[in-house]
C-alpha cells in the first residue's frame, strides 16, 4: 500500500513563522513536515495595503483529518493559502502558465514605459510653444478684464 501525502502551500508573516511552526508541530503531534523559506522582497499585504515581510511554506501531512487541522491553523495565523495541483504534470503546466503570464506582464510594462517616455519627449519638445501661448492668452484676458 502506497503512502498518500497531502500538502498545503502558502505565505505567512515572517514574525509569526516560529510560532506557526511550533503550533503546527504540537497540534499535529509531530505528524507533519514543514518546509519554509524567506521571501527576499517585501510584499504588499492585500488586507492592510502595507509592505510586509513574509515566508513561503509547504506543509506535508497524511490524512484528511490532519489536513483540515493544518488548514484551520493556517487560517488562525492569517496565512494566505495557494492551491497547488496534486500531480507533477499539472504542477509543471501551472508553472509554465505562470511563467508565460509573467513574461506577458513584463512585456506590457516595458512597452508602457517606452510609450510614456516617447510621450514625455514629445511634450518636452512642445513645452516652450505651449508656455508662450499661455502667456499670450493670459495677457489678452488681463487686458480684456481692464475694460470692466
Amino acid at each position: 500500500r502506497g503512502v498518500n501525502l497531502n500538502f498545503v502551500t502558502g505565505v505567512v508573516l515572517r514574525s509569526r513563522m516560529h510560532t506557526f511552526e511550533r503550533v503546527l508541530w504540537r497540534a499535529c503531534r509531530g505528524n507533519v513536515f514543514l518546509k519554509w523559506a524567506e521571501i527576499e522582497d517585501r510584499i504588499r499585504d492585500p488586507t492592510t495595503d502595507e509592505m510586509v515581510e513574509k515566508n513561503v511554506f509547504i506543509v506535508f501531512c497524511q490524512g484528511e483529518h490532519l489536513m483540515s487541522r493544518v488548514k484551520k491553523i493556517c487560517e488562525g495565523f492569517a496565512a494566505t493559502l495557494y492551491p497547488c495541483p496534486d500531480s507533477p504534470r499539472e504542477r509543471l503546466e501551472l508553472q509554465r502558465e505562470v511563467g508565460v503570464r509573467i513574461d506577458d506582464l513584463e512585456a506590457v510594462l516595458s512597452k508602457t514605459a517606452d510609450h510614456r517616455r516617447r510621450v514625455l519627449v514629445n511634450v518636452a519638445k512642445q513645452m516652450r510653444s505651449w508656455v508662450a501661448k499661455v502667456k499670450k492668452i493670459k495677457a489678452c484676458y488681463h487686458h480684456l478684464n481692464m475694460f470692466n
